[in-house]
This record gives structure tokens, sequence and C-alpha cells, in this order.
């Protein structure tokens, strides 16, 4: 009988704890609303529309080789914007994304490397911008439409 109650206990321990970790990874995990898209080399996800969403974004962003957020310059001050056209070339000239941003950012999981990134909104292309993903750390480029960019 010892043995049996011991089985149930270990059992009854194995399934929270199950459960904890499922709880935890849908924590982790992109809200709902975002889909994790993966291409080839790289994965991404890309959303942040409503302050739950933006608050994970930034919360995860750390966990991702590059972050990419795109605000529209509204008179005296900048705002986050959707729908626009992102584009990631590595140095040899591969296109590693070209896709439509579903929010403000883009948490993008890529091989270290260098690569050029450019934006469009509206069929206006902002200069692109050249950024370094190293094997540890983690890049962030943003872009402001509608402003003076250099």
């Amino acid at each position: 009988m010892m043995k049996t109650m011991w089985s149930v206990a270990g059992a009854s321990a194995l399934l929270a704890a199950t459960c904890s970790l499922n709880a935890a990874a849908a924590e982790q995990g992109p809200p709902p609303a975002h889909d994790v898209r993966v291409e080839a080399y790289m994965s991404y996800v890309s959303g942040g529309v409503g302050d739950d969403s933006a608050r994970w974004f930034k919360t995860q962003s750390a966990h991702y080789p590059l972050t990419i957020e795109l605000f529209q310059h509204a008179g005296a001050r900048d705002e986050y914007t959707a729908d626009a056209m992102v584009k990631i070339v590595d140095h040899t000239g591969r296109v590693m994304l070209d896709a439509k941003a579903e929010g403000p950012f883009m948490l993008v999981r890529l091989p270290a490397g260098e690569y050029r990134v450019s934006a469009a909104l509206d069929g206006k292309r902002l200069a692109e911008r050249e950024v370094k993903v190293s094997p540890q750390g983690h890049a962030k480029t943003v872009f402001v439409f509608g402003a003076h960019t250099g």
C-alpha cells in the first residue's frame, strides 16, 4: 500500500510540475494574435498593437538577436505604427526577410552577422540601417516615418 501511495503522490507531483511548466511556456510565448513566422534561415514575430501586446514585445525583445521598432512622426511626438514593409539583407545580398509588420515591433532571430535593414510605409522608403548581430548580443534599430532621417 505504501508503494501505491508513493506512485499516486509522485504522479500528482509530476502533473503539477507539467502544468506549471506549460503555464510558464504560455506566459513566455507570443500573444495569441501573433504567430512566430519561420523562414529558411530565420524566424520572427511581429505585432505590438495595444498596451498588453506592446508590453509583451518589450519584455521579450532581449530574447531575440534583433529588435526593429517602427514609429510615425505625428506633430510634436512619435507614435507607434504598423503595416510597414521590412526587408533584411545579409552581407552577400541574400534577402533574409521581406515582410509586412503587423505592428510596431518585429523581433527577429537570425544568425550572427552584418545586415542591411530597410523599412517602407505607404511606399515611402526610409534610409537603410546597417545592423551587426553578434552571437550573444542584441541589436536594435528604430525607424521613424515622416521625420527627417539621415
